[in-house]
């Protein structure tokens, strides 16, 4: 399964310029893939928007009871202090495809 992680931030609790937060985020990016490899997820892709204070990854997890132990580890909570995190399950197009044509 997929899963789109969409985390925003304000301007104000931007880590880049507030620096009691820029630990939280040098730290998850530093760790992220590590954790995610622990759960047998895999990060297939991390993008920052950076004028929209946000960042947009994609994970392939076995399931969601994998991405959620993923999730709860402490380098992964320790951003929601500054983000409002949504994850959403998504699939490919090929998925989509079979599922409209069967």
């Amino acid at each position: 399964m997929f899963v789109l992680q969409i985390a925003k931030h304000s301007a104000e609790s931007c880590p880049m310029y507030e620096h009691k937060y820029k630990s939280m985020a040098v730290k998850w990016y530093e760790k992220v893939e590590e954790q995610a490899a622990k759960h047998k997820v895999k990060v297939l892709g991390i993008w920052n928007d950076h004028s929209g204070h946000a960042v947009y990854a994609i994970y392939e997890a076995p399931d969601m009871d994998a991405y959620m132990h993923f999730q709860m580890e402490p380098e992964c909570m320790a951003p929601l202090a500054f983000n409002k995190c949504v994850h959403i399950p998504v699939f490919s197009a090929a998925e989509t495809l079979a599922m409209l044509k069967r």
